[in-house]
């Protein structure tokens, strides 16, 4: 059995991220150039809501593993940051705003790929051309207020840390003079409060998603029976869309299972503080791993990869789509 009491280490925890950081930062390079210099003319339209979803991706396993890297301290809700930021001197509220603040940007990021598809094959010319505006406002502005309430209520860290340490006097080890505790909150009541406002955030944008799947299947299939979009662009939608869902709900996987590991572990009182560090350690290459999966799975960028990476190359066949279609997914690779 592999011995992963180390992490409990903050020295070793932060080696281990740094180099997790260093190995995932030329990756999201790269994933970020074939997006921007290597999505032919016939993905415009999709270019920059995948990008601006690469960027939030990246942005936050670097915060995780090199900027922040949370070292966190059951059952204290709190723990302290080893990453650059604290070294740095930046302060430790606002590297707990920008961390959750981020994890709210990942998710309206991907929600905004089916919007934008279901815009651009279906609302273009409606309504909604002005309602979206509204609601990436709405969205973007809720992601960025999210975490306020919680930084305005973090108490005065003196007090707190005397509570916390009689009601867990098992974690007074960990707080020396180099790493001091940092606790975001110690009340129950504000505690739970956060939990419920992070379901209820969490549950919007799963809501969201699924209303814009719900209305661009139901969309494409009026349109099929209609005959109102060709074989060849419905089967580049549907192609480019199991794409995207693979591109989505692998790091999803690797970002949402470890916490529901961590709150089981939690409820059941056998969470350690080598298990959250192995848990922040898998989140933190979510974004590597979707890099990897688009470059994978859309034509354009396995086929510049290919081409770069692979002596020997043998281009697949294609399937010639009408320029002029603004749909925005030709060249997408099936699955």
């Amino acid at each position: 059995m592999v011995d992963f009491s180390f992490l409990n280490e903050p020295y070793y925890f932060s080696m281990c991220l740094y180099v997790v950081g260093a190995l995932s930062f030329p990756l999201h390079l790269f994933a970020a150039y074939c997006i921007l210099f290597q999505s032919p003319a016939t993905m415009k339209h999709v270019k920059w809501v995948m990008f601006n979803l690469h960027f939030w991706n990246s942005y936050l396993d670097l915060t995780i593993s090199t900027f922040s890297q949370p070292f966190i301290i059951p059952p204290v809700f709190g723990g302290f940051f080893l990453g650059f930021f604290s070294k740095i001197g930046v302060n430790i509220s606002l590297q707990v705003y920008i961390m959750v603040t981020l994890l709210m940007m990942v998710a309206v990021a991907t929600t905004a790929i089916f919007e934008n598809r279901f815009y651009i094959m279906f609302a273009d010319h409606t309504w909604w051309s002005w309602g979206r505006v509204f609601f990436y406002l709405i969205n973007y502005s809720l992601a960025l207020l999210y975490f306020v309430p919680t930084v305005i209520q973090i108490p005065d860290q003196t007090v707190a840390r005397l509570a916390i340490f009689e009601l867990y006097p098992q974690v007074r080890h960990f707080d020396t003079p180099e790493h001091e505790i940092f606790v975001v909150a110690y009340d129950m009541e504000v505690r739970e409060y956060i939990g419920y406002r992070q379901l209820i955030s969490l549950g919007v944008i799963i809501i969201q998603g699924l209303a814009f799947l719900i209305i661009l299947h139901c969309n494409i299939s009026m349109s099929t029976r209609n005959m109102t979009i060709s074989k060849t662009t419905l089967k580049m939608q549907r192609m480019f869309l199991n794409a995207v869902y693979m591109q989505i709900a692998i790091p999803a996987i690797i970002m949402i299972v470890p916490q529901i590991i961590l709150n089981v572990l939690g409820y059941l009182y056998m969470n350690s503080p080598e298990m959250n560090s192995l848990a922040y350690m898998f989140m933190s290459i979510h974004g590597a791993s979707a890099s990897v999966i688009m470059l994978y799975f859309h034509a354009p960028y396995q086929e510049f990869c290919a081409k770069l990476f692979c002596r020997r190359f043998h281009s697949k066949p294609k399937i010639e789509v009408n320029f002029l279609n603004s749909s925005g997914t030709e060249g997408i690779t099936p699955l």
